[in-house]
C-alpha cells in the first residue's frame, strides 16, 4: 500500500479516490444507514469521484468563458477540486437522495432499517408510547438525553424520562422522576409524538 501512495501518483488517487469518500463522509452527515464494506465503498468512492471530476471540468469550462476572469493559483484549484466540491456534492446528494438515482446509479437506501431511520440524525425530541406483545406499555421522552442503539441482533432505548397516562389521556412525569433502559426484544410497536403539542398537554394537567 505504501507503494501505491507517493508523491508521483498522490495527486491522482487524491482525484478519483479521495474525492468521493468525502462525498460519501459529507453525505452520511445527512443520511441514516450502515456502514458498508470496505469493497463496496471503495467501488462507490471511485464513482463518484469520477462524477465529481465531471462536475469539476463543466465548472472549469463555465470559468474559462467568463471575461477577464482570475487565474486561480494551481494549489488553489486542486484543493478546490478534491476538497471543496466533493464536500458540496455530498451536502446535495445528502440533502437530495434521489439525485444520485437519476443520474442513473443503483445507489440503495442509505436507512437499511426503519429502526435506524426512526431513531435517525433528524429525529428531533419527541414523547414515545412503546408497547410489547404482552400487552406492556412504556409511556416516555426521548430527548437530547435519551439514546437508541441497534446492532443488527437487538436494539434498546434509554428513555431520559417516563410517564404516567391518566384515563382521560393528560401526560403527567412520575414521581420521583425516573429513567429507564429498554430492551426492544419483543416489542410490538414504538409511537412518536410531537412534543410541542404533549408539552401543552401535559401543561395543562399540571
Amino acid at each position: 500500500m505504501n507503494s501505491l501512495i507517493t508523491p508521483d501518483n498522490f495527486e491522482f488517487f487524491a482525484r478519483y479516490l479521495l474525492a468521493g469518500l468525502i462525498v460519501i463522509s459529507v453525505r452520511s452527515r445527512f443520511v441514516v444507514g450502515e456502514r458498508p464494506k470496505l469493497t463496496e465503498q471503495l467501488v462507490e468512492a471511485v464513482a463518484l469521484s469520477l462524477i465529481n471530476q465531471l462536475a469539476f471540468l463543466f465548472l472549469a469550462s463555465l470559468w474559462s468563458l467568463v471575461p477577464a476572469a482570475p487565474v486561480l493559483p494551481a494549489r488553489g484549484v486542486f484543493f478546490l477540486e478534491v476538497l471543496v466540491l466533493p464536500a458540496t456534492l455530498g451536502a446535495l446528494f445528502g440533502w437530495n437522495r434521489s439525485l444520485l438515482r437519476r443520474l442513473s446509479m443503483p445507489v440503495q437506501n442509505p436507512a437499511r432499517r426503519a429502526y435506524d431511520f426512526a431513531f435517525g440524525k433528524h429525529r428531533g425530541p419527541s414523547f414515545v408510547i412503546v408497547t410489547f406483545t404482552d400487552g406492556t406499555v412504556v409511556h416516555g421522552l426521548f430527548g437530547e438525553e435519551s439514546l437508541a442503539a441497534s446492532d443488527g441482533n437487538r436494539g434498546d432505548i434509554y428513555l431520559e424520562r417516563l410517564y404516567h397516562v391518566a384515563d382521560d389521556g393528560q401526560w403527567a412525569e412520575v414521581v420521583p422522576p425516573r429513567a429507564m433502559l429498554l430492551s426492544l426484544e419483543g416489542m410490538r410497536s414504538i409511537e412518536f409524538l410531537e412534543l410541542e403539542g404533549e408539552r401543552e398537554r401535559t401543561d395543562d394537567a399540571g
